[in-house]
């Protein structure tokens, strides 16, 4: 029986709340939001104070990985090969520009037969015991072999200077972007890495690479010409994002609230001594500064030292 009782006494509760009894929690509309009217001694106590909203441009950067190169072309070059720092690099290319250099080689060594038999050609018309015919094709091989020559010298113009000697003074940074990324990022901004002596790096026209499997496109930057940094390092590099030139809403971190649903709000003054919550969204953090991607307009005053005290006292949680 008394088993019975406590399982009736437990249950007694539970249709309390089913018959239509109070509930434990009520829904709040955000046009029906508490007006906070606190007394001048109030506010002193509290020592509240009040910032206004404002709208500015805030720089953005988006954090990537780079990888220390050596460009080989002479200063100038609109295209140019670049090194890394594996020996397999190092000696693929080396093996491309001593093939160049051969071609090149072999070309002058064509044109040099060829101007020969021509000259030749052209003496034996003048004596009269040649042809026409024959100074035309030799002319015609002459221009052939010039005609290599240009494409040997530009193949190599292509490899930059010799391995070892060209370029060791000069560094890149090749930094994989992803290519659905690249829109949102300053191409022609300068980047930087960040460390406790930050160096600023320059935009640079590099060769056009891009890998594939990994939907990437590749963005070259020059190091300061003092830098320590050697071929084939690893380095964070921060790129500024074209948001970077646009004006958005900004308030101090310090005046953000967050409920627990992980909404964000701030309290705005909207009377004196008279405050009231407003949703906003943050979109970045940027130094103290929270920046907006919504919230109240430009002017408004907002609290910053003693929001936190007026949030507990409108759902009295405060001691």
């Amino acid at each position: 029986m008394k088993r019975l009782f406590v399982i009736l006494a437990l249950a007694a509760p539970l249709h309390a709340a089913d018959s239509g009894a109070a509930a434990p929690a009520t829904i709040t509309k955000e046009g029906d939001l508490v007006i906070l009217k606190l007394t001048p001694e109030a506010e002193q106590r509290l020592r509240l104070k009040t910032v206004a909203v404002v709208k500015r441009v805030v720089p953005a950067t988006r954090l990537f990985s780079g990888e220390v190169v050596t460009p080989l072309a002479a200063d100038g070059k609109t295209v140019a090969p670049v090194l890394g720092g594996t020996l397999d690099e190092v000696l693929r290319l080396a093996d491309l520009q001593a093939a160049a250099d051969g071609r090149i080689l072999q070309a002058q060594v064509q044109i040099d037969a060829a101007r020969i038999a021509a000259e030749r050609a052209q003496k034996m018309l003048t004596a009269e015991a040649g042809s026409a015919r024959n100074v035309d094709e030799s002319k015609s091989a002459l221009a052939l072999a010039e005609a290599a020559m240009t494409t040997a010298k530009a193949q190599r113009d292509l490899l930059g200077a010799p391995v070892g000697q060209g370029g060791a003074k000069r560094a890149w940074v090749r930094v994989a972007i992803y290519s659905g990324e690249s829109s949102q990022l300053d191409a022609k901004a300068s980047a930087s890495i960040p460390s406790a002596q930050p160096q600023v790096l320059q935009p640079v026209s590099g060769p056009p690479t891009a890998n594939a499997l990994a939907n990437t496109v590749d963005w070259y930057y020059s190091l300061p010409a003092d830098t320590t940094l050697r071929a084939g390092e690893r380095v964070a590099v921060e790129i500024p994002t074209v948001e970077s030139k646009e004006e958005r809403l900004i308030v101090p971190f310090s005046a953000v609230l967050h409920d627990i649903h992980g909404g964000q709000w701030v309290y705005a003054q909207s009377a004196d001594h008279a405050y009231t919550r407003a949703r906003i969204q943050v979109a970045r953090i940027a130094g103290a500064d929270a920046v907006l991607a919504s919230g109240p307009p430009v002017g408004t005053k907002i609290v910053t030292d003693g929001s936190a005290e007026l949030f507990g006292t409108e759902f009295m949680t405060g001691k």
